[in-house]
């Protein structure tokens, strides 16, 4: 499948253009072209080649295209609805397709100072129709915990305790937190427990699990926060842990000091307060300072609000620029990161 991306920027600029393509399981497919030179009013081209999965999620996927500063340096556009196309299954006489919903693209106009931004004027993405051959269909590799959409159900913390995969430890400094439970549920939040024990990597994917966010992209979230080290504190000494619980924000989740003793209840609270977020649940982010209009189903919107408070303001949308870039390198598995 071919997907191409038209940017216009009103001046001469370098930036950063992203393309997405996400289904309903969370992001799919993933293009970056970095450091790209603009020059004022001329049209530039992009184009990624994507093989689609045979184990890809069927149904509707959306494209989405983002502007940023060089390097993941600020946020200048966002297209969240670039273009859409659906994910057939195949019957056994037949191949499973790839048919564009919709090959015609709100093209957007953002004004931006020249200084600062680059403004796309024309965002275009053409998706062509593209057949695979798959023989089965599945939502994910198996064994693997991807994004549920809003209204799912959510399994146990004790189903998901058994479906979590072995994974040696990289963080020996954990041990003794990896192997504390939590104390009790948490008063705002019962389902918050934090009863699992396990490596480092194994806390990651229950929590995965448990709160139904691609284990991935929590794997790169916990990076940035920590670098996988219950022993961080952050925030001149109000953030703690693995996802860097911030006590004025969170107090709930230090009744016993669990969030500072055990690893398994401090990224229990953690996606606890993303999944509230995906479900549509915080709708006081539509009462204070915002770059969008807070709802339900956006997946990168609510990791930025654990950063900020705040729902797609600059801040948060550069804090979820740093996470992806922690996804597409898959920093935990890099030599750096493995070597504390």
């Amino acid at each position: 499948m071919r997907l191409t991306v038209t940017v216009t920027s009103s001046t001469a600029r370098t930036a950063l253009v992203d393309l997405e393509v996400m289904s309903s399981t969370g992001r799919s497919f993933q293009r970056v072209w970095d450091r790209q030179s603009f020059a004022a009013g001329t049209a530039r081209t992009f184009t990624a080649d994507w093989t689609v999965p045979t184990t890809e999620p069927i149904g509707v996927h959306t494209v989405k295209v983002g502007i940023f500063g060089a390097g993941w340096t600020g946020l200048s556009h966002w297209n969240d609805t670039a273009a859409s196309f659906s994910v057939a299954t195949a019957s056994p006489t037949t191949s499973t397709t790839l048919r564009p919903a919709s090959t015609t693209v709100r093209p957007t106009t953002t004004t931006v100072a020249p200084t600062t931004t680059v403004r796309p004027t024309t965002t275009t993405v053409a998706p062509t129709t593209t057949t695979v051959r798959p023989t089965t269909t599945t939502v994910a590799p198996a064994g693997r915990f991807a994004t549920l959409p809003p209204g799912s159900a959510l399994p146990s913390g004790a189903a998901c305790a058994t479906r979590v995969r072995p994974v040696a430890e990289v963080r020996p400094v954990n041990a003794t937190y990896n192997a504390t439970k939590g104390t009790k549920a948490n008063t705002l939040y019962p389902r918050v427990d934090g009863q699992f024990t396990g490596t480092t990597d194994e806390v990651l994917q229950w929590a995965a699990c448990k709160w139904g966010i691609d284990e991935d992209i929590v794997r790169a979230q916990i990076a940035l926060e920590s670098w996988w080290s219950m022993l961080v504190v952050g925030d001149n000494g109000e953030s703690f842990g693995l996802g860097q619980v911030r006590v004025p924000y969170h107090a709930s989740a230090f009744v016993d000091d669990n969030a500072k003793r055990s690893s398994a209840y401090n990224v229990d609270y953690t996606y606890e307060r993303f999944r509230s977020c995906y479900e549509g649940n915080e709708t006081w982010l539509n009462t204070v300072e915002r770059g969008a209009t807070y709802a339900a189903g956006d997946l990168w919107g609510c990791l930025g609000v654990w950063f900020s408070g705040r729902w797609h303001t600059p801040a948060a949308d550069g804090y979820i620029a740093r996470v992806q870039d922690y996804l597409n390198q898959r920093i935990w598995t890099t030599p750096g990161f493995l070597a504390g």
